[in-house]
């Protein structure tokens, strides 16, 4: 189901679910778990037993057991890591995350899916600037990274699975990570002038248009054709398969500044929410 856009304006982030993990009812958003807000979102949903891949993790307030030195972490596994590789991230590269999001209301003093967004849009929620990848399979955690004894992709993933499992650690300066608290105009990849919001169908500003005709968003093909120009910026189909789409940001730089502009924005908007509905 989709993340919520709670009623402050605050993003919910929901984790997938996966064969192992910690259940969401350990993971805590401000007053309430998961579990809690899942529930009253799809009632109809038995996520009671279910457990979630806590990836990418992002915030501290996550879980009450963090062990010291903890920093946000990413992991990929199997092919989507092999993609990474293949396209050399590592230090100091910049992860952005992105997820279908929808509005939600108060009914009855429980949360629930807005009828006013049936269809929801991709959102902008958090970032990391990578400092160190670790190669689960070849090297266990240890040192500064032992806090990573806790990630997804230590404790739950690796046993059977085929191909790289790879964590990207966040930078201890500069971009460092963290997340995109308020839902912003800004953030949404999904254009919002769509009548009928179609998820994939995304705008973007106009300086990203030569890095899509030249096809150098990885998953895109060459777009020539397939954009549609506005004032504003560029109208195009994301791809629908392809978990990481990477591009060069030295090669293209506006567009990394773009992105960057984006965090650093968010860095000076530091507020408290009690996410209070």
């Amino acid at each position: 189901m989709a993340s919520p856009i709670l009623p402050c304006g605050c993003l919910c982030p929901i984790p997938i679910p996966y064969k192992h993990g910690i259940s969401y009812s350990k993971i805590l958003f401000g007053k309430q778990t998961l579990q809690e807000i899942c529930t009253q979102l799809n009632p109809r949903r038995e996520i009671a037993d279910e457990v979630a891949h806590l990836d990418p993790d992002l915030r501290f307030e996550s879980l009450e057991d963090r062990q010291n030195g903890w920093r946000p972490a990413f992991g990929q596994t199997g092919s989507a890591a092999g993609h990474l590789h293949k396209q050399e991230v590592g230090r100091g590269d910049l992860f952005l995350f992105f997820g279908w999001f929808r509005e939600t209301t108060v009914e009855n003093g429980e949360l629930k899916f807005s009828r006013k967004d049936v269809h929801g849009r991709h959102i902008i929620y958090g970032w990391l600037e990578v400092e160190k990848v670790l190669d689960v399979k070849n090297q266990q955690p240890s040192g500064d990274l032992l806090f990573l004894e806790q990630h997804a992709h230590v404790r739950f993933v690796g046993v059977g699975e085929k191909g790289r499992n790879l964590i990207y650690v966040g930078s201890r300066a500069g971009l460092r990570a963290g997340l995109f608290e308020k839902y912003a105009d800004r953030l949404s990849l999904t254009s919002v002038e769509e009548p009928r919001c179609v998820r994939s169908k995304w705008k973007l500003p106009s300086i990203f248009e030569p890095l899509l005709l030249k096809g150098h968003l990885s998953y895109h093909p060459k777009l020539k054709g397939k954009l549609e120009k506005q004032p504003d910026g560029i109208v195009f189909r994301s791809a629908s398969i392809g978990q990481e789409f990477v591009f060069d940001g030295a090669e293209y730089p506006d567009p990394k500044r773009h992105f960057v502009d984006l965090i650093k924005s968010a860095a000076n908007d530091k507020f408290s929410c009690q996410h209070s509905y």
